[in-house]
């Protein structure tokens, strides 16, 4: 059997100067490599993996591989079979959810070494019978054959026992696996791009693992938010009940909301790619999102603390807010706009602080230091979590005793549509009994001391206390001790409701 393959030069001449060292298994390389296709189960067959084994010195251990994970494998054939999510999904939510199957693209090639006969490892080497061979097409053109052993494609070949495979799968073995080497299964016939090196050094493979898996940098989880519009569809976003993956495509819908609509605090003040200076990044929206508003409505069974913005599944539910997606923009934006204005016009020495120590290098015309300043941990990841976990705890909490849902919008438009979101912050204006909430809301949390430990000249005690907020325990701390003062310095009905919440969550109120 032959299998067509494109020969690829990848070589500089500065690199003939290099130190090359058989002695270290680092003799000089060939120039080139080849690119190829070749079905999952014929790889299968061809291929072996020498793992790493920390029984005995490192030295001499040859294998280059990590420990095959079992389950890994069967993960990535899930994966193949159906797509993401539905492959990350358990056995019961993967019959609830068909609608999420998609093809399970692998266009990242397997990386492997041709042996040779002179190939050794631990004193092992390979069957002639079994090698593969490099027969030319058209040279000039880069074009050869790898040529099979006889019998290869046929479903009882095997290498031969004690022998080396003509293969030595250098990156790709949970992909690899992730497949049955039997002619009869379904997925026989998937085809894997395949990058061939030709007799390659054990040491040149470690480095050559170790450049693909090691070195690069993983991407920025705000950057992979970003793309989430793109993969965006209807039947996502009808529901937050289930997969992680409907809760964060809709939190990131509505931190776009937040980021993209001229009426809200946060407009262009998102880093929506990552880090940028006193940003909060899409990332830490996009988390804090899903562990407040959009949890699952159900999800505070232990608690009784769910998603004010979440949905049931099952609908049996009858409490269930019906709000659209935009009416979710507005509402948020609402909720961090109140807070700005009780800021604005607050007196609290906090504010008064952070006003005067704003740093000269602050954007000119920027808002309130207090609420967006470097200085204020409203700025935070912290700050943003803790204030929209406590506006969900306490939203979540009064939903039986102001008529949220009896605010509806004739049309069901997308958080991101910039001007249905504004229709709808005009809209919610006029929903006395909410406004009155909000504000009641934000005017107790805007008393909350929101200096970061970082602000010049705090006495040392204050110094002492805020500096628990920070690292990841913040994020904790930050909802407690905003419960908390609310529990003792909260307007009538949202200390009632911060009591309850803090009950529920078994935090002290002593």
């Amino acid at each position: 059997m032959r299998i067509p393959a494109l020969r690829v030069r990848q070589w500089l001449e500065a690199w003939d100067d290099y130190e090359f060292d058989p002695v270290s298994r680092q003799r000089k390389p060939e120039p080139h490599f080849y690119v190829c296709s070749i079905s999952a189960r014929i790889l299968r067959r061809l291929s072996g993996v020498r793992q790493r084994d920390a029984s005995g010195p490192r030295i001499e251990d040859v294998g280059i591989q990590r420990i095959h994970d079992k389950s890994r494998s069967e993960e990535i054939g899930r994966f193949v079979r159906a797509g993401y999510p539905w492959a990350s999904l358990n056995t019961r939510d993967q019959g609830r959810f068909p609608n999420l199957k998609k093809p399970g693209w692998l266009p990242t090639a397997i990386v492997a070494n041709l042996v040779r006969q002179t190939t050794e490892r631990d004193g092992v080497t390979a069957s002639p019978t079994d090698l593969i061979t490099l027969e030319a097409a058209d040279s000039e053109a880069g074009l050869f054959n790898l040529v099979l052993p006889t019998g290869a494609d046929q479903d009882s070949w095997r290498p031969t026992a004690n022998a080396l495979p003509p293969l030595e799968i250098i990156d790709g073995q949970h992909r690899l696996f992730a497949f049955s080497d039997d002619d009869h299964e379904s997925d026989a016939d998937f085809q894997l791009p395949v990058v061939i090196y030709d007799d390659l050094d054990i040491s040149w493979q470690a480095y050559l693992f170790w450049t693909i898996n090691v070195t690069p940098k993983r991407i920025n989880p705000s950057m992979a938010f970003d793309l989430y519009p793109l993969l965006r569809t209807v039947d996502w976003l009808e529901q937050v009940e289930g997969p992680l993956a409907y809760r964060e495509t809709r939190a990131q819908e509505l931190t776009e909301a937040l980021w993209g609509n001229p009426d809200s605090p946060w407009y262009q003040r998102i880093g929506m790619l990552g880090r940028e200076r006193g940003k909060v990044t899409q990332a830490a929206f996009v988390r804090s999102l899903t562990l407040s508003f959009v949890r699952s409505w159900a999800a505070g069974k232990r608690t009784g603390i769910g998603g004010f913005f979440g949905t049931e599944h099952s609908n049996e539910r009858t409490d269930v807010l019906q709000w659209t997606r935009s009416q979710q923009a507005a509402y948020l934006i609402a909720l961090w706009s109140g807070l700005e204005a009780a800021i604005e016009s607050s007196e609290q020495e906090w504010v008064h602080h952070l006003r005067e120590y704003t740093p000269s290098d602050e954007e000119p015309n920027a808002r309130d230091p207090a609420f967006a300043g470097r200085y204020s941990m409203l700025s935070t990841d912290q700050g943003v979590r803790g204030f929209l976990q406590v506006c969900n705890d306490i939203s979540y909490h009064r939903r039986n005793h102001i008529a949220f849902d009896n605010w509806r919008l004739a049309t069901a438009a997308e958080a991101t549509d910039t001007l249905e979101v504004s229709a709808a912050i005009q809209d919610l204006a006029e929903q006395t009994d909410i406004q009155n909430f909000i504000r009641a809301l934000t005017a107790d949390i805007s008393q909350f001391d929101w200096r970061s430990a970082v602000t010049p000249k705090l006495p040392q005690l204050v110094e002492v206390f805020q500096s628990r907020y920070r690292s990841g325990s913040g994020y904790k701390q930050v909802r407690l001790q905003l419960l908390l003062h609310l529990c003792g310095n909260g307007s009538d009905a949202v200390a009632e409701s911060a009591i309850a919440v803090a009950e529920a969550l078994g935090y002290d109120q002593e």
